[in-house]
């Protein structure tokens, strides 16, 4: 067989069949967790944040000074459900100069903590973090710190959750002015 042989091969009705299984079965996901997101009640606010191949939601609660203590209860009703990949809760924050914020994660004392509670009151998951040991990821300037180990939360389809968080900054806090929390779950930011 020459180059002439393998370039006239033509894609045949079996690949495309598996191209186009494919891309219904990645338009479903992506319209199931959107009547997923639209079905979410609860604190902060949910978006879709699916790409072609990985349905997937952000839940961005309100933002806080970096310099203060700061605590919170969210409430969380119908998140989509967790599936094979567990949800994670990053602190995030912005900082431009991402050469100055990779620099000082070293020096950084806050620490943040969070728990996950049902509605009778049971501990499902909590942890406790050093900003300066855990995990920093950076996609355009928007910073995620988390913990391998701590971050990972897994909700029930129809479940209600209480999630606390509280953060204290220390003597050197991250970065940046502001902070938030976020629950992501197949984001690629």
């Amino acid at each position: 067989m020459n180059y002439r042989d393998i370039t006239a091969i033509q894609p045949g009705p079996l690949l495309l069949l598996v191209l186009c299984c494919s891309f219904n079965a990645c338009l479903a996901g992506n319209l199931g967790i959107e009547a997923q997101v639209r079905q979410y009640s609860g604190d902060g606010t949910i978006y879709n944040c699916s790409i072609l191949f990985s349905p997937g939601y952000r839940i961005e609660f309100p933002k806080f000074s970096s310099s203060k203590p700061y605590e919170a209860s969210y409430r969380l009703s119908y998140v989509p459900p967790t599936g094979r990949w567990p949800a994670v809760i990053y602190l995030r924050f912005f900082q431009q100069d991402f050469i100055r914020a990779r620099a000082r994660k070293d020096s950084v004392t806050a620490r943040f903590r969070i728990a996950l509670y049902d509605t009778k009151g049971q501990v499902l998951h909590s942890g406790e973090f050093q900003l300066s040991n855990a995990t920093w990821t950076e996609n355009q300037r928007l910073f995620g710190i988390y913990d391998l180990g701590k971050s990972y939360l897994r909700f029930e389809r129809n479940a209600s959750y209480i999630l606390k968080v509280s953060y204290t900054p220390g003597a050197v806090p991250p970065p940046a002015d502001e902070l938030y929390f976020s629950v992501e779950n197949g984001c690629a930011k």
